[in-house]
């Protein structure tokens, strides 16, 4: 079926739906998204004002698995999480109809540092409640699932976008991917939302609500992996880019709210170095595969808009790397190789395709837009002696006091 005739199967499923004709009810596009979905917006309000509009969802279903979706929107839901109300399911055309959350994605609220503090500290809220929820039947994101998602990266953006040789590449890959595949492993297993952020969060204000709140969508991809994955994504998504202190003052009231879940899988108790470092590993792995994922929906999907994009995550990428010092040669080699070529492309594709920003401009890499990098990166290594001169003390202390301990014994009576 093609899309057109999709959209007028749609409409006349969910005019029947509230027993009227396609003619009668106006149906509007609201959005598509990086997977095969659309969304349309069914306008019964225009011909009942105490009836809502209702969110319609085109998901074909030999592209786009909908059971999912529908499962965890009513699991979650009945769990007490903010998720729209799925009204209908056609399994069989890979249509819904959905509660209307409205048309304030969070990303339109975050207007300054002060806003986010408000709305990200209420996100980071819902989290904690995602978090505690048992992951019961949700696919496992374990390294198997991690690795083919690291692997988008060479395989599109070096190689089909780029198209870098193979000795230009980062040499130590199958190490990188190691030490990331490992820095996720050690986190507690949680419920993910794999895809949470300010696009994904909508200010609504239900009947039982006295103000507008977060209320989360795009749950379908959900599965049972690291806890920090979904934070990272919020914080670096693909509208902002933060002030450090911000950053770091959200990732430690996530961190103080998950050491009770790090007690309870008997793991040791991060420290706030130790945990934003591990979120920062985590957003490694993903900033790569979202790189490597913008490449094959420019060049596979025909979805060019997702190149401007890209500098917005090579970014948070090089940001996160200040953080991790073990990852240095990976990061010389972003610097010094990746980047350099990655904004020649860009330069190149937009030119032909003609691909601007919303304020008109190309979209570019600017090697020298990271100015707070150098800053960055020396407080993450002030931090990290600090942690080391510390450790060091405390050993010495612990060492002092074992030997005053074997002294007094020697020296108690009947000891020689």
């Amino acid at each position: 079926m093609t899309s057109d005739a999709r959209r007028q199967a749609l409409h006349a499923w969910a005019a029947a739906r509230h027993d009227l004709t396609p003619e009668a009810v106006r149906m509007s596009a609201v959005a598509d998204d990086a997977s095969f979905r659309r969304y349309f917006r069914l306008h019964l309000e225009e011909l009942d004002p105490a009836t809502p509009a209702r969110i319609l969802m085109d998901a074909p279903p030999e592209k786009e698995d909908s059971h999912g979706f529908v499962a965890i929107a009513r699991q979650w839901r009945d769990a007490g999480l903010p998720l729209p109300e799925v009204f209908a399911f056609d399994e069989s055309l890979g249509f819904l109809e959905l509660e209307d959350l409205g048309d304030i994605p969070l990303m339109t609220a975050l207007t300054s540092t002060e806003h986010a503090d408000h709305y990200y500290g209420e996100a980071i809220g819902l989290l904690e409640q995602l978090h505690q929820l048992p992951p019961g039947n949700l696919p496992a994101y374990d390294d198997t699932r991690l690795s083919a998602e690291l692997e988008l990266f060479p395989e599109w953006c070096l190689g089909q976008l780029l198209d870098m040789p193979h000795d230009r590449r980062y040499a130590a890959w199958g190490k990188l991917r190691d030490q990331l595949l490992a820095a996720a492993s050690a986190q507690p297993v949680v419920s993910v939302h794999r895809d949470f952020h300010a696009q994904n969060l909508f200010l609504h204000q239900s009947a039982s609500q006295h103000q507008p709140r977060l209320w989360i969508i795009d749950f379908q991809d959900a599965v049972s992996g690291p806890e920090n994955y979904d934070l990272i994504s919020l914080l670096r998504d693909r509208h902002w880019r933060w002030p450090e202190p911000a950053m770091a003052r959200w990732i430690e009231q996530a961190r103080l709210a998950a050491l009770p879940r790090y007690a309870a899988a008997g793991l040791p108790a991060p420290s706030p170095l130790e945990y934003r470092q591990s979120v920062e590993r985590m957003g490694v792995q993903r900033n790569l595969k979202i790189l490597g994922i913008f490449a094959r929906l420019t060049l596979r999907d025909a979805k060019p808009r997702y190149l401007t994009l890209m500098p917005r995550f090579l970014g948070h990428l090089r940001e996160g790397l200040a953080f991790c010092p073990e990852l240095i040669s990976f990061t010389h080699w972003l610097d010094e190789v990746l980047t350099p070529a990655l904004s020649l492309r860009l330069a190149e594709e937009c030119e032909a395709r003609d691909l601007r920003l919303a304020n008109g401009e190309r979209p570019e890499i600017n090697l020298d837009d990271y100015d707070e990098l150098a800053a960055l990166a020396d407080r993450a290594a002030r931090l990290q002696r600090n942690a080391a001169a510390a450790d060091t003390a405390k050993s010495a202390a612990a060492s002092g006091e074992s030997k005053r301990s074997a002294a007094n014994a020697d020296n108690q009576p009947g000891s020689h």
